[in-house]
């Protein structure tokens, strides 16, 4: 019985400390040396360690040479991730696949695309949910698995790579934690 409870809390830490959630497909951005030089290796290291976790817990990290927005598509540069950026038009459908590693944490989620000098949204969500994660949904469950349209509005907004992202982001209000990928893109 004892071992059994060790292995069961053991498990649990494992759990804990493996993250969250973060988007799979379309491929989002990952770390790189430019998010090092800019964030600080004490915090790209928290960041690179656990892919899906909070991003306050990558802060708690954060030393005397960050210099980034963690907030903002996780500390995660442009110039890292050009190989990643989408060519898209107006219309065009993107599927979504969100890993959901440990979903116990209500709160609310978005899609949206994010003006990368403001970091403020542009337009409305293009996904919402009130209640995220929505075990209930499905199957298939349409919080982890989606798509989203890109809408006609962008036009100038986001012609070139680095003005805009697709962001998925979740609030997890009852442990005060944020969780974000981005996805980079130019309209055609």
């Amino acid at each position: 019985m004892r071992t059994a409870l060790i292995r069961a809390l053991s498990l649990a830490t494992v759990v804990g400390v493996s993250g969250h959630a973060v988007v799979e497909t379309p491929t989002p951005r990952k770390n790189g040396p430019v998010q090092q030089e800019r964030c600080g290796s004490a915090l790209t290291a928290q960041l690179k360690k656990d892919i899906a976790s909070p991003i306050e817990d990558a802060m708690k990290k954060a030393d005397e040479d960050y210099n980034c927005n963690a907030y903002l598509c996780r500390g995660y540069q442009l110039e890292d991730n050009l190989e990643r950026v989408q060519v898209v038009k107006a219309g065009d459908v993107l599927d979504f696949h969100i890993d959901l590693i440990a979903g116990h944490h209500p709160g609310y989620a978005n899609v949206s695309v994010v003006d990368l000098a403001t970091n403020q949204v542009i337009g409305e969500p293009l996904r919402y949910w009130a209640d995220w994660p929505d075990s209930t949904s499905g199957p298939p469950r349409n919080d982890i698995d989606f798509n989203i349209t890109i809408p006609d509005t962008l036009s100038s907004a986001c012609d070139v790579a680095g003005k805009c992202a697709i962001q998925w982001y979740w609030w997890a209000s009852k442990n005060k934690q944020t969780y974000e990928s981005c996805i980079d893109f130019y309209l055609e």
